[in-house]
């Protein structure tokens, strides 16, 4: 009997234990003058069925409901979500030197990216990557990608002879994968052509372990909000991102073997290496591949299908597109110079990604105790800046339901609030391939509406999957694509 009480004792202790555990940050939330979504006994605030939801509208009901920021407990969290463009600016620029890392835990090198990177690292990081996105590089990676897209065009062409009517979603997706396979790794695969699945499908893994359409891995995710320090044990990125990162590092140490120089990513990681210092490590290079590969491939190909949804929707603008493209390019060779001058083009890949921002957040932590906008901060709560609420919200963009390519030409840049359009995030850590990223849309976009028509069938819908509290994706994408020509 006396064993069964001592049990029952250290049983209730633990609990008592774990209660107040989970409860250890609460209190600064509820004295910071925000509106807060109450937390759940002490297991944070709702919501925790993250299968059954679609995260971007869960937080635009959010905003509706308490204005441009509110507060809420993730697991042991606090964190302050907001939407409001001084706020941001405040936060991303202003106080950076108190929000310069992304996340509240710590990494080891193999599986720190430019992504995770604290901020002590991250500069210097930053500094090394750089380089790989100038204006000359850029131009390099040009004809290669032309080709690619060449090349899809034409398999798209064999394909819709017998039935115009077509799912584009695995054809981008095969461009996009074969794109940054060439000019990153130098690998010339051929997903578009439906082969070399096996390493598309290690890429798309990567995603796919960040998905909450289970209930295994709701559950894990919510233990992750909970125990926010098992991410320091075991790491954030699942194994199929850990094959990416020695992939690399088999591609550069054969190279360095052979003397061979191509030019590409994989060689400019080659070169970091002989000039890193301390932070920067070798593990830390050779992690650079994982997020180049995934965060180039998935979120590009989503912006294509869903550039492709909108002029198919809007056949006066897609027309426009067109008329572009005859009066700059034809049917010469893209150039760094003639493609430059799609304004329009580039104006509709902007409206796209108001309306379609693919990541649906961007995080930081503050690293400091500080105020911001009259709100004490203190030192590791966590500052969540949603990208689809702010593009929906009236207050930024008139009628934002509407595809209106107009608002972002450049005659009308001044209505735009900055720091309210943040598909590749904002300030200092803002994302380092947008360029790259719009000159492929452009390019491969070119090349398909010179070549076909695309219109609207009965099937063509963007019905996004629930799930998803990283990217919004969709499963297919219906056109009809009619050659012009």
């Amino acid at each position: 009997m006396a064993i069964l009480t001592w049990i029952l004792t250290a049983l209730l202790a633990s609990l008592v234990a774990l209660i107040f555990y989970f409860r250890r940050n609460r209190g600064h939330l509820e004295n910071c003058g925000l509106p807060l979504v109450k937390p759940f006994l002490c297991f944070g605030s709702p919501p925790f069925l993250l299968n059954k939801i679609y995260m971007h509208k869960w937080y635009q009901e959010k905003f509706q409901a308490f204005g441009h920021t509110f507060a809420r407990y993730d697991g042991v969290s606090p964190q302050i979500v907001t939407m409001d463009p001084e706020f941001i600016k405040e936060v991303t620029v202003k106080q950076f030197e108190n929000f310069a890392d992304t996340f509240a835990w710590d990494v080891e090198p193999g599986q720190t990216t430019l992504d995770l990177a604290p901020g002590n690292t991250w500069r210097p990081l930053r500094k090394l990557l750089s380089p790989t996105f100038t204006s000359g590089k850029l131009k390099s990676m040009l004809h290669p990608i032309e080709g690619l897209a060449d090349d899809t065009i034409n398999i798209l062409s064999d394909t819709v002879k017998d039935n115009p009517e077509i799912d584009l979603k695995n054809t981008i997706n095969g461009f996009a994968m074969d794109t940054i396979s060439k000019v990153a790794f130098g690998m010339d695969t051929n997903v578009r052509r439906g082969q070399d699945m096996e390493f598309f499908n290690i890429a798309k893994d990567v995603f796919e372990a960040f998905k909450t359409d289970t209930w295994v891995n709701v559950f894990f995710f919510n233990l992750l909000a909970l125990f926010p320090e098992i991410v320091s044990k075991m790491g954030i990125w699942p194994e199929s991102a850990v094959k990416i990162r020695k992939m690399t590092q088999q591609i550069m140490a054969e190279r360095d073997e052979k003397n061979i120089h191509v030019g590409d990513f994989v060689d400019r990681l080659r070169e970091f290496k002989k000039v890193a210092e301390p932070p920067i490590t070798p593990e830390m290079i050779d992690a650079q591949g994982m997020v180049f590969l995934t965060a180039g491939f998935e979120t590009t190909a989503n912006t294509i299908g869903s550039l492709i949804y909108h002029v198919a929707c809007n056949p006066e603008v897609q027309e426009t597109i067109f008329n572009e493209i005859i009066d700059n390019i034809g049917s010469d060779e893209i150039t760094h110079d003639n493609i430059t001058k799609l304004d329009y083009l580039e104006a509709c890949i902007t409206e796209t990604l108001r309306l379609c921002p693919p990541i649906i957040e961007h995080d930081r932590v503050c690293t400091n105790d500080c105020e911001v906008q009259g709100i004490k901060i203190k030192k590791g709560v966590k500052i969540s800046m949603p990208n689809y609420p702010a593009h929906y919200n009236p207050e930024f963009f008139q009628e934002p339901e509407l595809f209106n390519p107009d608002r972002f030409l450049k005659e009308n840049a001044e209505n735009i609030i900055p720091y309210t359009w943040r598909p590749f995030g904002s300030g200092n850590r803002v994302c380092i391939g947008q360029r790259f990223a719009l000159m492929e849309i452009k390019i491969f976009i070119s090349k398909l509406l010179y070549k076909f028509k695309v219109e609207r069938t009965p099937r063509t819908e963007l019905k996004y999957s629930p799930g998803g509290f990283f990217l919004i994706s969709y499963p297919e994408i219906v056109v009809s694509l009619k050659p012009r020509f």
